[in-house]
């Protein structure tokens, strides 16, 4: 057996029993858990991620004490007690407690009466005050593909058509029982003490010190100047929504670390899952759009574009409007563009802040003390992570697009 980690000394057999026991609707005897990390360092600013491996029995089990095994996941607080806080006043396991239970019970039940049985999340198993427990989708061999390369055409795709069909679903139900999302009807993005607030003035800040050293970049310098000053209020205008359009639930932090994907023997990509929908709101499906766009697509298709992506989104989108039997009106591909353009200043927010730390070869420097703290060794590691040269790259592709006329003043 594993002993906790500090802040985890709750896990024990008698919580792993009561998990199975209410999953399974039998009597459970855990015989031995073990407990490993659920995600690297780094790649968390909201949750901690344990992975549990449990071996137990089944009083009715034949033959008996047959022992089965599963594996779990287990979402908890962050140990700093600082960004644990954080998470608390932006409810985070209020939203995805929300969003697992409830709304995908409906999104289930809306897809299963016209024959579709599309997963879009892992398995619900339990929750209570300490956790969410779901299954772990790498026993059914979902997987991360190496998330320094990004997203090639063929898993965008994937993405696109899933997001999709998500989107459409939730704008049946919003449009059938809006008491389904009201802890979902607004963000708590602009909540004063998001430690977010500082990861992104961090970040933009170095971003400026990055086109202020690159000739090429030096164009943007005081757009940016300009941008950081308000920043935190133009994003906050991102997650607002007009009722009098068309709204969806956005899965809120759309992007290549929260997507596990499935192969097929020849290595195919065959299926995509999204996780983490703790930061999940209703508002304009641009907001997932472009988070996942600029985020996660690889440098070739930045390069030509998104323009076939974002169609491909539209076709499948108005496809599954249909199928759902949707009552108003369906978005056109001059809508859904338009709507991202809308939502341009959170495409820049995403591009400077979001994308750099994805990319870096040692993941570990972008800790949360190191994103948001102000001694030499958080802001070494953050010189680091923003003079990489593949993110400079990034910048000097889609800063143009993003900049083109001044990033969006609405």
């Amino acid at each position: 057996m594993t002993d906790p980690a500090p802040g985890l000394e709750w896990i024990d057999r008698e919580y792993f029993t009561r998990v199975l026991e209410t999953y399974l609707h039998a009597d459970v005897a855990v015989q031995r858990y073990e407990l490993a990390a659920g995600c690297p360092d780094g790649q968390n600013f909201m949750s901690a991620i344990v992975r549990a491996t449990v071996d137990y029995t089944l009083a009715s089990a034949e033959p008996q004490g047959r022992t089965e095994k599963v594996s779990l996941i287990v979402k908890t607080k962050l140990a700093n007690p600082e960004l644990a806080e954080g998470a608390d006043q932006l409810n985070v396991f209020g939203i995805e407690k929300t969003v697992y239970g409830p709304v995908l019970k409906a999104v289930r039940e809306l897809l299963t009466s016209y024959g579709d049985c599309t997963q879009f999340a892992p398995r619900f198993i339990y929750e209570d005050e300490h956790a969410l427990v779901l299954e772990d989708l790498a026993v059914k061999g979902y997987r991360q593909p190496d998330r320094r390369a990004r997203l090639d055409e063929p898993h965008l795709r994937l993405a696109v058509k899933k997001l999709a069909k998500f989107h459409a679903a939730t704008a049946v139900l919003w449009r059938k029982n809006r008491d389904l999302f009201s802890v979902l009807a607004s963000s708590s993005f602009a909540s004063e003490g998001n430690p977010v607030h500082l990861f992104y003035a961090n970040a933009i800040q170095h971003c400026i010190d990055q086109t202020e050293k690159v000739p090429e970049l030096r164009r943007y310098t005081d757009d940016l100047r300009s941008f950081l000053e308000h920043a935190i209020e133009r994003e906050a205008k991102s997650y607002e929504s007009d009722e009098t359009c068309f709204t969806v639930l956005n899965h809120g932090d759309m992007w290549l670390n929260n997507l596990l994907w499935k192969y097929d023997a020849e290595g195919t990509v065959s299926d995509v899952i999204m996780v983490d929908y703790q930061e999940s709101f209703v508002g304009s499906p641009a907001f997932d759009l472009n988070h996942l766009l600029y985020s996660s697509a690889n440098s070739e298709i930045q390069r030509a574009g998104f323009e076939e992506l974002v169609q491909l989104y539209t076709d499948e989108l108005r496809d599954a409007l249909r199928q759902f039997k949707y009552d108003g009106l369906l978005p056109d591909l001059a809508r859904v563009q338009s709507e991202m353009a809308t939502k341009r200043d959170h495409a820049l927010i995403v591009t400077t802040c979001i994308v750099p730390p994805l990319i870096l070869e040692n993941s570990e420097l972008a800790t949360p003390e190191n994103m948001l703290g102000d001694h030499e060794e958080a802001i070494r590691a953050r010189d680091e992570i923003f003079s990489n040269p593949k993110f400079i790259e990034i910048l000097s592709i889609l800063l143009p697009r993003l900049m083109a006329t001044g990033p969006n003043k609405g």
